[in-house]
């Protein structure tokens, strides 16, 4: 496969994985192939999908592109899967694209069909991987917050324990006593609704997670 990136930034919560057809020229050739659009940042996409590659395929350097080669697989397709790939730096900063296609050169013809089949696959378990692990990250985050909140919780709730006891041994104390048992179960109340908050982002993330396939 002969990989070419070409290299915006910008960011939201978007894990669309539509592939369109498409067309693009490389050092002079024009390729028939497909796209993809990312929100994430440029940058970010770029990274991402060298690593992607670089994990799944043999690579020889050329002078204006890489060369990747994936192994044959199948019993149908015997041709090692060979294509070239363009990621384009957005000039309205909004959004970048990622193009792949299939180099059909030396394939027979029975097989063009099943491998150009196979690069498109390969855009779109990029796609849901790299998504994947956007919102796994996120998940893990919002798990560390809410076991964060809930030991500050447990502390405020053991602190008051501790306050019930002192009241009922120090009754001279009771006034006070009661008034930092109120501030902490204030504070408790507080920490319920961020809790509640960040469990319902959990969640949404989680729903997320289940609808990238």
């Amino acid at each position: 496969m002969i990989f070419c990136a070409i290299c915006g930034s910008s960011f939201a919560q978007t894990y669309s994985l539509q592939i369109v057809s498409s067309n693009f020229t490389l050092d002079g050739q024009k390729f028939e192939g497909y796209a993809t659009d990312f929100v994430q940042p440029y940058k970010e996409v770029k990274k991402e999908w060298w690593r992607y590659v670089n994990a799944r395929t043999i690579i020889f350097n050329k002078k204006t592109h890489l060369v990747l080669t994936v192994p044959a697989k199948g019993k149908e397709v015997n041709e090692p899967l060979k294509f070239v790939s363009q990621l384009k730096e957005p000039s309205n900063l909004k959004q970048s694209t990622l193009k792949v296609a299939l180099v059909k050169e030396g394939v027979p013809e029975d097989q063009l069909n099943e491998l150009s089949n196979q690069v498109k696959h390969v855009l779109k378990d990029f796609k849901v991987t790299y998504f994947t692990a956007l919102v796994q990250e996120k998940i893990n985050e919002h798990e560390l917050v809410s076991k964060k909140i809930s030991q500050e919780m447990d502390k405020f709730l053991l602190d008051n324990s501790k306050l019930q006891l002192r009241i009922e041994k120090k009754p001279e104390k009771k006034n006070e006593l009661a008034q930092e048992l109120q501030a902490n179960t204030a504070e408790v109340e507080k920490l319920q609704i961020k809790l509640k908050a960040n469990q319902k982002k959990l969640s949404q993330y989680k729903k997320e997670l289940t609808l990238i396939k």
